[in-house]
Formats: structure tokens, sequence, C-alpha cells
């Protein structure tokens, strides 16, 4: 998609409405026109926010994104780089050695968005690789305004293979959870976010690059028949919104007031 046309959609999000934008992937990072797209949606009033791996965050986009953006979300997954190489999470060269430096880069860009006073978000998907894993030290390290736990989704015709693998029973998912939330009751000032299969079905809007728009409301994705673009963004939200969930939404805290978390402190 043009710089030009990413603008008009996000004008055409505003129009609609809508208050908070979230860029992501793939990586975000690595497209060309997210600055554009980020300064954009700041100047339409949105709350902007990407979830990256950490690729090109560094203090030279920081400063240029100061005003503009405020919140990353962190894509971590494990408490040791051993495991984020198992889960092939890392640089391409990295993994194809069998290697990973992915905890160690994302704790130096943790700081820096603490230094920026950029909102601070974790991702963490929960898998079979490391659903026993200890992720408490690395949390209290991040020091994430907001902390959200996946459980590893099946999405049909997309990740088939990987799932059967990877895949995590909710039992082990809860397990996971509510581990974490009672080791680090003591960090009031954090949310820790539990998103298992069932709550992720049907409580998420989303554009693909060609400015379609879609949502996964049962178990695979279910698109517009046209760009938002072409038809209009609210013409577009009505061919695919139905089934979804405002329950299931907000018992996955997904209204949640980011205005006021990003300015609550730290901790």
């Amino acid at each position: 998609m043009a710089e030009n046309e990413g603008c008009q959609l996000l004008g055409l999000l505003a129009e609609a409405g809508v208050e908070k934008i979230n860029f992501v992937g793939g990586e975000p990072m690595l497209h060309p026109h997210l600055e554009a797209w980020i300064i954009h949606a700041k100047e339409l009033k949105m709350v902007t926010s990407i979830v990256s791996n950490g690729t090109g965050i560094n203090k030279e986009f920081l400063e240029r994104m100061t005003g503009h953006l405020d919140w990353i979300g962190l894509s971590i997954d494990a408490s040791n780089d051993a495991l984020h190489a198992e889960l092939g999470r890392g640089l391409r060269g990295e993994i194809a050695r069998g290697t990973s430096a992915h905890l160690e880069r994302m704790l130096d860009v943790a700081k820096l968005l603490h230094e920026f006073r950029i909102g601070v978000k974790m991702n963490t998907v929960v898998t079979s690789l490391n659903k026993d894993d200890d992720m408490s030290t690395v949390v209290r390290a991040i020091r994430p305004h907001r902390w959200k736990i996946f459980q590893a989704l099946a999405i049909e015709g997309e990740n088939d293979a990987d799932i059967a693998i990877l895949g995590v029973d909710a039992d082990d998912f809860h397990a996971y959870v509510k581990r974490h939330q009672l080791g680090m009751s003591d960090l009031s000032e954090m949310s820790v976010i539990g998103e298992d299969n069932n709550v992720m079905l049907g409580t998420y809007a989303m554009i693909d690059p060609l400015g379609r728009v879609y949502t996964n409301v049962n178990g695979s994705y279910n698109y517009s028949t046209n760009s938002a673009l072409v038809m209009g963004f609210s013409e577009a939200w009505d061919e695919v919104s139905n089934g979804f969930d405002e329950d299931r939404f907000n018992a996955r805290d997904g209204n949640w007031d980011w205005n006021r978390e990003r300015t609550g402190g730290e901790f």
C-alpha cells in the first residue's frame, strides 16, 4: 500500500470513530511508510501503537517518533534465548545457527522506551515449548504497563502444521497465566491479561496490506470483498463484523484506558 493510500485509510478510520490504531506484522518496523502513518494517525488524534520484535527501535527512531508514538508492544516469549532459539524467535542468521539474542536486544529496547516515556506493553504467546517457563524475572526487568499473554491460536490455512506441534491446551494456558499473576501481584501498576482462544475469536478488527477489513470469528479469516479504500471502512466492517462479540471483547480487557495507563507512573 502506498504512503498516501495508508494515510487515506487512516482518515476513513478516524471518520468512523476509531480512537486507537495498532500497527502489527510481520514486523511493522520493516515497512517503509510506518513512520509517516504513525505521524498521520497522531495528527488525526488517534492513540498510536506498534507491536515489534525490536528491529530498528533505537534512540534515533524514538527521537523522530516523540510526540507521535504512544505505545510499543514487545514480543517476548521466553525467559532465556535458548528457548527463543527453539521457538524460532530471533534474527534470521541467528536462527540459522540455532542461536538467538532476542531477549538481550529487547531488554535494551525496553530501557530506551522507559527513557523516552513511551508506553510499554509486552506480548507473550504460550505454546507447548514455553508453557512451563517462568517469566517473572524478565517481566520485572521489562516493566511493562500491560502484559498480554496469548494461547497459541489455530488459524485454518495459516498455521496448521505449526499448531500441531506448538498448540497448548486451555488448562496449561490458564495455569501459566494464573502462576504469573500470583507471582507478580505486587506490581499493582501492571495489568496482566490472559487471552485464551475463546476470547480471541470474534474480538479483533484487522486490516490487511490490501486494505481489506477482516476478522477471525470461527478460526479462519473472513475478509471484506474489497478494500476499505474502495468501499469505505464502515461498509467493509459491516461485511465481516457478524459474530463480533462485545462481551468477549470486554472479557479480554479490550476497552482499556490507554491514555491514563500510559501516564500512570512507573514501577
